[in-house]
This record gives C-alpha cells, structure tokens and sequence, in this order.
C-alpha cells in the first residue's frame, strides 16, 4: 500500500525537525559548553604549525594558522605567516563519538593550512573529543594521521 503524499510529507517534515531540534541542543549550551567563550589550540608536532578554533554558539566559528616562519617576507600579496577562516558548524554524535563537521564560508579561497592539511583546516568532518578548559591532551586527528598537542584554554 503506497503511503498517501501529504502523510509522507509529514513524515519527512517531522524527521527534519528532530534532527534541526538535535543539532541546536548540541549547540545550545550543551555538550559544547566548555568551548564557547574559549579557545582551543593546538600544535602540529611534525610541522610545528599552530592553530586556534573559537566555536560559537550560533554554529560560527572562527580558525586562526600560524604557519611558522615562511620561504621569504611577507609583501602585499603573501606569503602570510597568519592567516585563518570563518564557516558555519555542526556537531554530529554517533554512539557516543562526536564530529564536528565544518563548512568554509564563500568565497572559499585555499590557505595554506589547508595546502599542509592541518587540523581543522579543510572543510570536512573531524573526531572531536570533548574536555574542559585547562585539559591538555594529544590526538592524531588530521587527514595525514600526524600527532597534534591540543589545549582547550580559557577565554579568546
């Protein structure tokens, strides 16, 4: 028996809703808590890059690369030493690990960062741990499996 139209359309309206309302709890307040107002940061053990990524209560965040000392000084048009982006984000949870999936915000032009596949630097989804402003920890998160010492440090 075929499901009548405005039944399946309800349907689908009913699953968007609960999936709009699952991703704004995660976002308001919530398991994020410990990440709004601060910032977490991290260095590439292997290239020494440093990055910082404010999250924001509203889906923003805001990512920060300071790529080290470059090939040769910085003019008009590069090469930048710091350089960074905005995009929106989201949180997704599956079985109990988190990703956070972060989308560049147009015009997307390619940072260095994301030349180098730094952590957080690509638009992509990434293992996200959860902890709490002072912890210091270590991951291999990025796309080349690199070790990154990260810090979740109090205030922006």
């Amino acid at each position: 028996m075929r499901t009548p139209r405005p039944l399946a359309a309800a349907i689908i309206a009913a699953l968007t809703l609960l999936a709009v309302s699952a991703a704004a709890r995660a976002l308001d307040g919530g398991v994020l808590a410990d990440y709004y107002d601060n910032t977490l940061i991290w260095q590439n053990q292997v290239t020494h890059a440093v990055g910082r990524i404010w999250l924001n209560r509203d889906g923003q965040y805001y990512v920060f690369y300071n790529m080290g000392p470059q090939a040769r000084p910085p003019d008009i048009n590069g090469p930048f030493q710091v350089q960074g982006r905005v995009g929106a984000y989201t949180l997704r949870e599956d079985g109990g690990v988190y990703q956070l999936c972060l989308w560049p915000a147009a015009p997307r032009t390619r940072i260095g960062a994301e030349v180098q596949h730094e952590l957080f630097a690509e638009g992509a989804c990434y293992r996200f741990n959860l902890h709490h402003p002072g912890d210091v920890w270590h991951e291999s998160n990025d796309t080349e499996g690199r070790d990154y010492k990260l810090w979740l440090v109090r205030g922006r």
